[in-house]
């Protein structure tokens, strides 16, 4: 029999949250009315003791699977894996990091019993941070639904209840660069939004700004062929906007063939008409390169070392 919920998060320098998470994760399977559930931990790369920790309480808890991964394949990767490998009719996604309480489940479940949506997911009334960090947080919401068909809601965090014919519906899709958010609503079922309360962590993010702006292209790349399509205009603009130019240049050299210098039209003209034709060209290839590079990659998204 299936366990009644699966609550999947990933490790990665997490050993300092570790025993707080595990406390109020079983207050909130409590409090929630959980009798059979399973704890998946997904280790994304060992860096710390998490695996040390969770190996000694798994001793005392036959509901922990602990999910070794062979390196750090990201944040993303790691979060497939561990819904690949829950089970329970429900799945609840949570960062182990504490910036959201696991005691978020509690009102999670209540909507769900409600409303009998398929995902419960949470969003922030205000996101959190300083001002740079707000502001490059709505920023990157805002530039991916610019420019992605997917719209995703502002302030989306990772925590959110599913049922289990969603979880296998996203799990099909097959995407090999992933960016779960936009998949998950792109699945569509139906969802709602479930308002939680986001903290500052303890310790500095592994989340860097290197890594933002990667998963802002990533994310992008996934979702939209809209910026090589503004490449292609753009290129066709170039080429409008030298044609233009090179019809001047000519002209002056008709009506006034002294003030421009010998070869000087025909070589600007030579540029300007190129330079449009490549930029078009290299959009237009980009097009149809994009749409063959989705489908013949087959790597997968993360390797198991070893399930405990």
């Amino acid at each position: 029999m299936n366990p009644e919920l699966s609550v999947v998060t990933t490790v990665y320098r997490s050993e300092a949250y570790l025993p707080k998470f595990m406390e109020q994760t079983e207050k909130a399977l409590a409090r929630a009315g959980y009798e059979r559930y399973e704890l998946v931990f997904v280790l994304d790369g060992i860096s710390d003791g998490s695996k040390g920790f969770l190996l000694e309480k798994q001793k005392f808890m036959p509901q922990l699977k602990i999910v070794e991964l062979s390196r750090n394949f990201g944040h993303h990767p790691a979060m497939s894996a561990g819904l690949n490998f829950a089970t329970g009719d429900l799945v609840f996604l949570i960062d182990c990091d504490l910036e959201v309480s696991p005691l978020a489940l509690v009102e999670f479940t209540e909507l769900h019993r409600r409303s009998g949506a398929d995902v419960v997911y949470g969003v922030q009334e205000v996101r959190k941070g300083a001002f740079v960090e707000r502001t490059m947080g709505g920023l990157f919401w805002r530039v991916f639904n610019y420019l992605s068909d997917t719209k995703v809601p502002l302030n989306t965090v990772t925590e959110r209840l599913m049922t289990r014919n969603y979880v296998e519906a996203l799990m099909t899709m097959g995407d090999k660069n992933v960016f779960l958010a936009g998949m998950m609503h792109w699945i569509g079922y139906k969802q709602l939004p479930c308002t939680v309360q986001k903290g500052q962590r303890k310790e500095k993010s592994t989340y860097t700004f290197k890594k933002r702006v990667n998963l802002l292209v990533d994310a992008i790349t996934s979702f939209s062929e809209r910026p090589l399509r503004l490449l292609f205009y753009l290129g066709i603009l170039v080429l409008v906007a030298t044609s233009l130019i090179a019809s001047a240049f000519i002209v002056r050299k008709l009506v006034y063939p002294e003030t421009v210098l010998l070869g000087f039209t025909s070589v600007i003209v030579v540029m300007l008409f190129g330079t449009g034709m490549i930029v078009s060209a290299i959009g237009l290839v980009g097009i149809y390169l994009s749409k063959v590079f989705n489908q013949v990659k087959s790597r997968p998204l993360f390797s198991v070392r070893k399930v405990y």
